[in-house]
């Protein structure tokens, strides 16, 4: 049933691909007149009557609102909104058909014939395969949604396995940079959010403004992959957000690879609902940009990420170290216990002097 349809469907691109050009190439003051001729092997007819005399042989017949009448023998046959009558000794092997009337006289046979609201009057036996394409449509939309979804599933894995080592490599070079733009989301989600808007609109006049010109189409190419990047980190730091609430003790780990993991997992599992894509997108790239900010403004140094004892997402005032170093606590008995590991101190320093131990 599908291969029918399918080479039906082909076989009238082609003819109709054959035929397009004789129509292009007339006049514009002969467009109403009569058109039918003979190119490359294949007999045309647009508002005309076409003839095909017994004995000679086409490679296809195309008839657009108009009469045809075939005795001699082509390969195929396309007729839309047209009235055609196969004589009889007359032979055609692939047929399709949209409208108009479709006439099968005895002694006639046609291979494959596929139509779509026409009106059919054969005699019998002179049609081995007929299929009409109302009855085959649901059937061939079927087969067209299982390929787009194994496409999809099969893209959507894809992309989900990149962005998962994507993240692993984010947290293992720029650790304290990710995690820092992770804890913005929950301290100033307003902040973030005005950040994101302004991030995903104010480039794209840039882009259109730098576009006028030979000169600025490289560097809108440029910037425009450079904030294409910008908003695939935003979307590791929300999951990156998202894994630390979910895994709380992997924020005291030197790299909090489950984190990631976890939370970009749980949201390529919910990129099936788009608008769960779009907020983490849009969290994501407002954190990033205002991180990006902070250290292209310099001045005050960079907040420090939560801290051993310190619940996640405590609000304090951005870009300011605690009163006391967080690498130390002082545990109930004994010596004190280092629980950052040196290369994640922010800033580095030694506990004071007045400190126990």
């Amino acid at each position: 049933m599908i291969p029918t349809l399918v080479r039906a469907t082909v076989l009238a691109g082609a003819l109709l691909a054959i035929g397009a050009p004789v129509v292009m190439a007339q006049d514009e003051t002969t467009l109403d007149e009569q058109v039918s001729q003979v190119v490359d092997g294949a007999l045309v007819g647009v508002r005309d009557d076409v003839a095909l005399a017994a004995g000679e042989v086409a490679d296809a017949v195309v008839v657009v609102q108009g009469d045809g009448k075939i005795d001699g023998t082509t390969r195929g046959l396309v007729m839309i909104d047209a009235d055609v009558t196969i004589g009889s000794g007359g032979s055609v092997e692939d047929a399709f058909a949209v409208g108009g009337t479709l006439t099968i006289e005895a002694g006639a046979t046609v291979e494959d014939l596929a139509y779509f609201d026409t009106t059919i009057d054969a005699a019998t036996g002179s049609i081995t395969n007929e299929r009409d394409i109302r009855e085959d449509l649901p059937g061939a939309l079927g087969w067209v949604a299982a390929a787009l979804t194994i496409v999809l599933l099969v893209i959507w894995i894809g992309v989900g396995v990149f962005a998962l080592v994507s993240g692993l490599l984010m947290v293992a070079f720029g650790t304290s940079q990710a995690r820092r733009a992770a804890w913005l989301i929950g301290n100033s989600p307003l902040k973030v959010l005005i950040a994101g808007f302004l991030a995903a609109v104010l480039p794209w006049i840039l882009f259109a403004l730098l576009s006028v010109t030979i000169i600025g189409i490289p560097l809108a190419f440029g910037l425009a992959l450079v904030w294409g990047l910008a908003v695939f980190l935003g979307y590791l730091v929300a999951g990156l957000w998202v894994g630390e609430h979910v895994l709380r003790s992997s924020r005291n780990s030197a790299r909090p690879y489950g984190a990631v993991f976890v939370g970009v997992l749980i949201l390529l599992l919910l990129s099936w609902f788009p608008l769960v894509t779009f907020l983490a997108t849009w969290f994501g790239l407002g954190a990033v940009t205002m991180a990006g900010w902070r250290v292209l403004r310099g001045g005050r140094p960079a907040a420090p990420p939560p801290a051993y004892g310190q619940p996640y997402g405590q609000q304090q005032p951005y870009g300011y170290a605690p009163q006391y170093p967080p690498p130390y606590i002082q545990p109930p008995y004994g010596q004190p216990v280092e629980q950052w590991p040196a290369a994640d101190r922010w800033p580095p320093q030694q506990p004071p002097a007045s400190w126990p131990g």
